[in-house]
């Protein structure tokens, strides 16, 4: 008894990986995914980070939402006048996070900022647009970026 695959079925699932292959892969490989994905992780780590700043702080810290842009000012006034911003973990000032080219940002409920101790003046949801749409929420009550 022989055992194996004959030539037609091996060439038949050379052809279906090909076919799999060629509709999956550019969608598994999109660029614009991964910056969507990649400034969704930025956009939450830059949240908490304005959270934290305010604890330290002992005062208020502003997320001011541009077009497809975050930045932090220690004023209400948008856009933040100058001396106001304020500075990044690695010193730079402003401190802002921009969205990459495909991919949008929009901010349900405008304008916000962490109180001395870490809660929002409101919840909101952030909505991060490119090829799939992903959302970060700020809670209300605790400021807890998800």
């Amino acid at each position: 008894m022989q055992r194996g695959f004959t030539l037609v079925e091996l060439v038949a699932l050379i052809a279906i990986a090909g076919i799999l292959a060629a509709v999956v892969a550019p969608r598994f490989f999109s660029a614009a995914t991964f910056n969507a994905r990649g400034f969704a992780d930025q956009t939450a780590v830059f949240l908490r980070y304005a959270q934290k700043l305010a604890v330290a702080r002992h005062g208020q810290v502003h997320v001011q939402a541009g077009a497809d842009t975050l930045s932090l000012c220690s004023s209400a006034t948008s856009p933040c006048p100058t001396g106001q911003e304020l500075s990044g973990p690695d010193g730079t000032t402003p401190y802002q996070v921009a969205a990459p080219s495909g991919v949008g940002l929009s901010v349900t409920g405008g304008d916000f900022a962490f109180d001395a101790h870490g809660r929002p003046s409101g919840g909101r949801v952030l909505t991060i647009s490119g090829d799939t749409g992903l959302t970060l929420t700020v809670e209300a009550e605790t400021g807890y970026v998800h």
